[in-house]
């Protein structure tokens, strides 16, 4: 006669079905644990947030922003500075860390598609403020330290480009959206809302709503301020021979005396003649206005219909 022992058996369990399920149990705890140690990385790395806003910045006075993220500005007491040539409109890049690490930004600008060509990233001219407008306060640095929960904003120059690519865009039509270079992270950008992009097709030339018309004063001021220095950087080149430049802060009385004089929109070389008189006047001794009145009877040219008459809104001749 033969006996056969019985399986040991622990709280009434065999001991092989008990090892199995401690290992099993120990497996999933591994597996957790990689799971939160990947999610702590991104919490806890170098991500960021990237918001793209329309704005409006009258320098030295007033910052507008829909904080909506659409193309889009209600007209308004801000629009009317754009109209009439006292403010620039501008695209707000806003860049956020929610991780508790630090992390280092670069490159703010605008990433293209959608217009027949491979996707193209610009960073455009920045504009920066002067410190009085808080959270939005905008700086002009490509590279930013951002602390954790820290946060940066960028005023980029965006119908400057938008202008040309638009104008050279198969399907006449080109998206746009907010981007940044994040360190450590390679070349590839850290975007905003897909759901929010901006869609922008050839014969746009303003967010305001309605499309108004603008002065061509504004036109001009607005391609001018671009390319003038200001005064800051004007007394830090320090140029004796140039005596007393025209900078972003001066052109404005300088081109509004300069149209004065004209009933309609005159030659390029007349306006530019009457610029130098002026300029030389306030102690400008060599004005230089040619490539940017270039670039301005060019901008004219591209708003054709959408301009007001040529002394709509002129200071100076309202005063003759």
């Amino acid at each position: 006669m033969s006996y056969v022992s019985a399986a040991p058996q622990v709280l009434g369990l065999p001991v092989a079905t008990l090892a199995l399920i401690v290992s099993l149990f120990s497996f999933a705890i591994a597996v957790a644990a990689l799971i939160w140690q990947i999610v702590k990385h991104v919490l806890d790395g170098g991500r960021v947030k990237v918001y793209l806003n329309a704005a409006i910045l009258e320098p030295d006075l007033m910052l507008s922003t829909n904080h909506s993220g659409r193309f889009l500005l209600q007209d308004d007491a801000g629009a009317h500075s754009v109209k009439r040539g006292r403010a620039l409109e501008l695209a707000q890049l806003v860049v956020e860390n929610p991780g508790r690490l630090p992390v280092t930004v670069h490159s703010p600008g605008l990433a293209f598609s959608g217009h027949g060509k491979k996707r193209e990233s610009i960073v455009p001219r920045l504009f920066g403020t002067n410190g009085a407008y808080g959270v939005d306060d905008a700086v002009t640095e490509t590279v930013v330290r951002l602390e954790p929960f820290g946060r940066v904003a960028f005023l980029l120059d965006y119908w400057a480009v938008t202008s040309s690519i638009l104008k050279d865009a198969r399907k006449g039509r080109v998206l746009v959206r907010g981007k940044v270079g994040v360190g450590g992270r390679g070349n590839k950008p850290q975007m905003s809302s897909w759901r929010r992009r901006w869609l922008l097709t050839r014969g746009m030339y303003t967010a305001i709503e309605g499309s108004p018309e603008l002065t061509p004063f504004a036109v001009i001021w607005g391609v001018m301020y671009r390319h003038l220095p200001t005064r800051e950087a004007a007394e830090q080149d320090g140029d004796a021979r140039r005596g007393r430049p025209i900078t972003r802060e001066s052109v404005l009385f300088v081109l509004d005396e300069a149209m004065s004089r004209f009933d309609e929109r005159p030659a390029r070389d007349q306006l530019e003649a009457a610029l130098d008189e002026i300029a030389e006047k306030h102690g400008d001794l060599h004005p230089s206005f040619g490539f940017a009145l270039l670039n301005s009877y060019e901008s004219l040219d591209r708003m054709d219909g959408h301009l007001t008459e040529w002394t709509e809104g002129l200071l100076y001749r309202k005063r003759r």
